[in-house]
């Protein structure tokens, strides 16, 4: 199927605008933990935040002249968002986490293997109400939901949907169409999509349904908007019920 063609931005690596906010991220979420959490949150979301904005001149996919939020496109980004985020969280008790299938693999290996037993599979949910004093509290939530509403939507969207969606279908992405991509591509932006998440069940499906949107749509803003309101239904949920396992 075809799609509106996109025009290019002349870079030595075009694919480094789109990669590296991602590279950024995964960095730091490596090094995240429940100790360091509070104050290496609201780092990761600026440093990621500044790279997107050094690069953002590069995302052709993102200026004038590219499918853009008229309102059928925005109607459908919100309705495929707040059924993405419905299913997440209606399924989470059904299947196990991959933290959960890794523990399960570990502990049928190590008697084999002779290795000491694992690790629990997961450890204890970080809680932010516990953060001291408040205003330290307070602007942590805040950051968390501005990296989860304004910062991870645009990140994502650009690394699967505008660039490794049609890297796999072509090494010079930039001149495939918005939208416009193989089911071998769909797959694989949706499997490594779904594992990149913990609750990869949810991942998948999600994932399925953002790349259906950018066929319908041809519109990268349209999929941003529908990750963004997935991640703000996500966040009233969590802060409405104390469910910090999704945070």
């Amino acid at each position: 199927m075809r799609g509106m063609a996109t025009p290019t931005v002349s870079h030595s690596k075009p694919w480094l605008p789109y990669v590296a906010p991602m590279a950024v991220y995964m960095a730091l979420l490596l090094a995240q933990s429940n100790a360091n959490l509070v104050w290496l949150y609201p780092l990761k979301v600026l440093a990621v935040a500044g790279v997107l904005w050094w690069f953002r001149n590069h995302y052709v996919e993102l200026q004038p002249g590219c499918a853009g939020l008229a309102a059928p496109r925005a109607w459908w980004a919100v309705g495929i968002g707040l059924v993405a985020i419905a299913l997440w969280i209606a399924g989470d008790p059904y299947y196990p986490k991959i933290e959960e299938l890794m523990f399960r693999c570990e502990s049928w290996l190590s008697p084999l293997l002779h290795s000491p037993p694992p690790k629990a599979a997961a450890g204890p949910v970080f809680d932010p109400t516990l953060i001291q004093p408040a205003a330290n509290r307070l602007a942590f939530i805040v950051a968390r939901v501005a990296g989860a509403v304004l910062v991870v939507p645009v990140m994502e969207e650009l690394f699967w949907r505008a660039f490794l969606i049609r890297w796999v279908d072509q090494e010079d992405f930039q001149a495939v169409p918005v939208g416009v991509f193989s089911w071998r591509a769909f797959a694989i932006t949706v499997a490594l999509f779904g594992a990149e998440h913990n609750q990869w069940l949810a991942g998948l499906i999600c994932g399925a349904l953002y790349n259906w949107l950018l066929r319908r749509t041809r519109s990268l803003p349209a999929c941003i908007l529908a990750h963004a309101v997935s991640n703000a239904a996500l966040a009233v949920w969590v802060l409405a019920r104390g469910d910090w396992k999704f945070w």
